[in-house]
C-alpha cells in the first residue's frame, strides 16, 4: 500500500510545481508587459509623453 501513497505525493507535488511555473511564468508576461508600457510612455521624463 505504501506504493499507491508515494505514487499520490509524486503527483500532488508534480501538480503544485506545475502550478507554480504557470503563476512564475504569467507574473514574468506582466511585468514584461508593465515594463514595456512605462518605457512607450516616456519612462520617468515628461518630454514626448503618448508620442511614441
Amino acid at each position: 500500500m505504501w506504493f499507491l501513497q508515494v505514487i499520490a505525493l509524486l503527483i500532488v507535488v508534480g501538480a503544485v510545481f506545475y502550478l507554480g511555473m504557470l503563476q512564475g511564468e504569467a507574473q514574468y508576461k506582466e511585468s514584461i508587459r508593465r515594463h514595456r508600457d512605462f518605457h512607450r510612455m516616456g519612462g520617468m521624463i515628461n518630454k514626448n509623453k503618448y508620442w511614441r
